[in-house]
C-alpha cells in the first residue's frame, strides 16, 4: 500500500516499478545485485550526456518504507536545470539564452527553497527554454522592479522581438508574456511553457578534433 500511494503522488513526475523475485526469474542486469528483499533503489539519468537517457545513476534507498519518506528521497534527488539567479545579476542567464537562441523564463518564487514541479518543468523543456528562477532576497529586489514584479508567485516569458525593417542586433527589443492562469499547478504551467517553447531541442555544437601538427623532423647530432 505504501508504494502504491507512492506512485499515486508522483505520478507524472516519476516512474514507480516494481520486480517480484517470488513469481519471476534472475532480475535483469539493469537493476544490479539485489541481496535481499525489499530493496528499493533510485535511478536517475546522467545529466551530461546529450539528450540520452541511457546512463543512470543509482542510488539504494535507505530509510523508512513509508510513501512519504520515500518521496521526500526521490523529490531531494530529482535532476534539476533550472538557473539559480541569487545576486540580483542577470547577464549570466541572458548571455547563455542568447547564445543558444532560447526564450527566457523567470520564476519569481516566495520561498528560497526549490519545490519539485520546478525541477520537473526545467527537465521537460531543458534545451527549449531557459528557466531562471528568481530566489527572493533583497539583492534580487532589482530584478522585480526591472519587470515590474509585484506579486509572487509569478512567471514569466522573455520573448525577443526583432525590427522586420532592419537586421542588426540594436534594433531587437523583448515582450513580456505574463503567466495569468489561475493557479500554479504543474499542468497549467507546462501547457502555458508549452506555448513557448522550441519545437527542437538546441544542442551546443560538437567538438572537432584539431589537425594534428606535423612533426619536425629530428635533428642529427654530429
Amino acid at each position: 500500500p505504501e508504494w502504491e500511494k507512492l506512485a499515486q503522488a508522483t505520478k507524472g513526475t516519476a516512474k514507480i516499478a516494481y520486480w517480484d523475485t517470488e513469481e519471476r526469474s534472475r532480475p535483469p542486469a539493469l537493476l544490479g545485485e539485489i541481496q535481499g528483499t525489499p530493496t528499493i533503489r533510485l535511478f536517475t539519468p546522467k545529466i551530461k550526456q546529450g539528450d540520452s537517457n541511457a546512463k543512470k545513476i543509482v542510488t539504494d534507498y535507505p530509510y523508512e518504507r513509508k510513501a512519504a519518506d520515500m518521496k521526500n528521497f526521490l523529490e531531494s534527488n530529482m535532476p534539476s536545470f533550472l538557473e539559480s539567479v541569487k545576486g540580483g545579476d542577470l547577464s549570466k542567464f541572458q548571455d547563455k539564452a542568447n547564445k543558444y537562441g532560447l526564450q527566457q523564463v523567470f520564476i519569481y518564487k516566495t520561498k528560497e527553497k526549490t519545490i519539485p514541479m520546478l525541477k520537473y518543468l526545467s527537465t521537460e523543456f531543458r534545451r527549449r527554454l531557459l528557466i531562471a528562477e528568481i530566489h527572493p532576497t533583497k539583492l534580487n529586489q532589482k530584478i522585480l522592479d526591472e519587470f515590474h514584479v509585484t506579486n509572487l508567485p509569478t512567471v514569466l516569458v522573455v520573448v525577443p522581438v526583432k525590427n522586420a525593417s532592419s537586421t542588426s542586433d540594436e534594433s531587437s527589443s523583448s515582450s513580456i508574456i505574463r503567466y495569468e492562469g489561475d493557479g500554479f499547478s504543474k499542468h497549467k504551467l507546462q501547457s502555458f511553457l508549452s506555448q513557448h517553447a522550441l519545437k527542437e531541442k538546441v544542442f551546443p555544437p560538437k567538438k572537432t578534433d584539431e589537425p594534428k601538427k606535423e612533426q619536425e623532423p629530428k635533428r642529427e647530432t654530429v
